[in-house]
């Protein structure tokens, strides 16, 4: 996807990179992994939000999740690019069986979208467990 696209889940709401840059207002981006499991299922859904606590209260997720990754910056385009980069990448898909806001943006393998994260992002060291 070009980083002038919109992202799956924002463009339900009819947003583009302009239209969601313009709504920081001061805060931070951020570029989020987190580790879906339950339903006998282990997953990773990568997104962007300006705040990450709301996010999740907002989506009523079918599943438990835990932050394993996290990457903050004030130039929203820029965290909005690098979403987009990871979205159009070859990264393994993964399908949730459940279904939930957000679920085109899953994969299989977190140590595939780390990967291509940028050197001062915050990744949890240990990844696996459930708690």
């Amino acid at each position: 996807m070009p980083a002038t696209s919109k992202s799956p889940t924002l463009a339900r709401c009819g947003w583009g990179r302009a239209e969601w840059a313009a709504r920081q207002k001061g805060r931070k981006a951020v570029l989020y992994v987190i580790r879906l499991y339950g339903n006998g299922e282990v997953f990773y859904k990568v997104g962007i939000t300006f705040c990450l606590a709301s996010r999740f209260t907002k989506l009523n997720l079918p599943y438990r999740w835990r932050t394993i990754a996290r990457y903050s910056s004030y130039s929203a385009g820029k965290v909005w690019d690098l979403e987009q980069r990871l979205h159009s990448s070859d990264l393994s898909r993964y399908v949730p069986l459940l279904d939930f806001a957000g679920k085109t943006e899953c994969y299989a393998s977190a140590e595939q979208v780390l990967a291509l994260l940028p050197p001062k992002t915050f990744i949890l060291k240990h990844i696996t467990a459930d708690v």
